[in-house]
Formats: C-alpha cells, structure tokens, sequence
C-alpha cells in the first residue's frame, strides 16, 4: 500500500503544473501554414526553446506575405531579431487596450542583456489600432490579431511587419518593412517590465 502511494505522489511531482504549464510555441504553430517560416525561423535560431524556458511571453510573428524582410537579415544577427520579437511578459489586445497610456515599451528577451535594444514601443491610435516599433526604426508594425493562445501563460500575435532594429542589426542596415509613418503614435513612453 505504502509503495502504491509513494508512485502516485512520484508520479505527481513529475507531472507538476511547472513542467505542464511549459510554453511550446512550435506546437501552437505547428498547424498554421501561414507562418510556417517564422516557425523554422524560431526552430533553427533556437529561439523557440529559450521561449520554452519562460514563466509566461508573448510571441510576435510575421505571416508569410511579410516574411520576406527577415530572410534578408544576415544569419549571424537573425537569433537576436527573433528575440527581439519575443516579450517576456504575457500580453494579448485586451490587456494592451486597458493599459493607463497609449504608449508603453515593452520588454523582449533582449531585454537582460541590452536595456535600450530589449524593449518594443508600444503605441495606440485614438481609433483603437495597435502599433509596435523597434527602438530607431521608420516605420511600425501593425498588431493584426491573436493567432494562440494560453491565458497569461503565452500569447502569440501576428504583426504586419517584422520589427527590425536599426542598432541590432548594425551599420547599414535598413529600417523596418512598410508600416505606418514614423512621426504617428509618439507620446511618452513608459516601461512596461515583467
């Protein structure tokens, strides 16, 4: 008897809501084609585990029709612009859309190892619409949808273009995909940390 409930309590420990609550990105997109080279793109940077190593996060991803910027980017600076798209802390629309301001940084994975390049501006129109902008870039990314999600565990949300920073990527490099004009969304920005 002592022996039958010794497993269960073992058996119990392994299957503990930390190992159960692990964020698997690459199953939440396993089955949507329409972002099928982010999804490789996270798998062959490993950024996908370093994500599965968080308590909670926010994935940004880019569809197919937008990938095209990120191919570009050299493959020695593509783990850290896919970090860059990766908040540690879990967000969705709806707590984006309650915030007390309209413009926020956010922080990414980067943000332990570089505080000026490891956050996002976060911005939102008077009209309801949601932009995201890498620190020195020209242009935003529209915030389009929720494409998964596990309630303040991980979000994952499609973007209209990837968010590529200026500094991150190095001398020479070109400013974000097509998005909104630079001089829209500005305010004060405040930091929004885990």
């Amino acid at each position: 008897m002592a022996s039958k409930i010794l497993l269960s309590l073992l058996l119990l420990a392994v299957a503990t809501p930390a190992s159960l609550a692990a964020i698997d990105v690459v199953q939440m997109l396993a089955d949507k084609p329409q972002y099928a080279t982010f999804l490789r793109l996270l798998k062959e940077t490993k950024v996908a585990d370093d994500v599965s190593r968080l308590k909670s996060a926010s994935v940004l991803v880019v569809p197919e029709k937008s990938v095209k910027p990120l191919l570009a980017v050299p493959a020695a600076k593509q783990r850290t612009i896919l970090q860059h798209h990766v908040l540690i802390k879990y967000f969705d629309p709806i707590q984006l859309g309650e915030m007390k301001t309209n413009v926020a940084k956010l922080e990414t994975m980067l943000s332990n190892t570089d505080k000026d390049m490891g956050t996002i501006d976060y911005s939102k129109d008077k009209d309801g619409q949601m932009y995201l902008r890498s620190p020195g870039a020209d242009s935003v990314a529209k915030l389009v949808k929720v494409v998964a999600a596990r309630p303040f565990t991980v979000s994952i949300m499609e973007i209209s273009a990837p968010l590529l920073c200026p500094k991150l990527l190095g001398p020479g490099a070109a400013g974000a995909a097509a998005g909104r004009p630079k001089g829209k969304g500005k305010g004060k920005i405040k930091t929004m940390s885990a």
